[in-house]
C-alpha cells in the first residue's frame, strides 16, 4: 500500500486551522533556507547544456488563495533579469562552477520602509538597503549590466527583456514552502 503524501494545499489548511503558535518568523525562514541551495544546484543541472555565464533567478511568490503559502521558483536564464521585487539573483559561470551573488530585493513594502527610514536600518541590513536605493533610483540593472555585458544593446524596460515573465515561467519543480499564520 503507498502512502498518502500530503499536498501544499492540504498542510497550508491544516495549518491555518490548527496553529503552531511556537513557530516564529525566524524559524519558518530557516525552514525555508534548508532546501534553498538544493535548489540552486537542480537550476545548474536543469541547464547544465549552457556553456556560457547565466543568471538564476529565485522569486519569492506569495500565494492568492493560501496565504499561509509562499513558493520560491528557481529559474535559470541566459540574459539579465529586470529586477524586481520579492528576487535574489546569482551568475553561474558553467566553466569554473563560480556562483557570484548579484542582488536581492524584498517586497515592496519593506522596500518602501527602507528607503523613508534608512537612519533606522540596522548595519547588518546595510546593503539591502543599498540594493533597494540603487533599484529606486533605477542604476541597480544598468551596473550590473555594464560589469557583465559591455559594448551590448541594454534593455531599458523589462517589455524590451528577452525574459518570460516570471509568472509564466517554468519553475525548477519542489519548492513550496508552508508558514505558519
Amino acid at each position: 500500500m503507498t502512502k498518502h503524501r500530503k499536498t501544499v494545499g492540504e498542510e497550508a489548511v491544516k495549518r491555518m486551522l490548527n496553529p503552531d503558535s511556537s513557530q516564529g518568523i525566524v524559524d519558518t525562514q530557516r525552514e525555508m533556507d534548508k532546501e534553498y541551495f538544493n535548489e540552486i544546484e537542480k537550476c545548474v543541472e536543469a541547464h547544465k547544456s549552457w556553456d556560457t555565464p547565466y543568471y538564476i533567478v529565485v522569486h519569492c511568490k506569495k500565494e492568492k488563495l493560501l496565504e499561509n503559502v509562499i513558493r520560491r521558483y528557481f529559474i535559470g536564464r541566459q540574459t539579465l533579469p529586470t529586477p524586481q521585487w520579492d528576487q535574489t539573483v546569482w551568475r553561474y559561470t558553467p566553466m569554473t562552477g563560480d556562483m557570484q551573488f548579484l542582488w536581492v530585493l524584498p517586497d515592496e513594502n519593506t522596500a518602501k520602509w527602507f528607503a523613508g527610514n534608512p537612519q533606522e536600518v540596522q548595519q547588518e541590513h546595510a546593503e539591502l538597503l543599498w540594493f533597494v536605493t540603487e533599484f529606486l533610483n533605477k542604476r541597480l540593472y544598468s551596473r550590473f549590466y555594464k560589469q557583465f555585458h559591455k559594448g551590448e544593446q541594454e534593455c531599458l524596460t523589462s517589455e524590451s527583456s528577452y525574459s518570460v515573465p516570471y509568472s509564466k515561467a517554468a519553475p525548477v519543480p519542489g519548492v513550496a514552502k508552508v508558514l505558519v499564520p
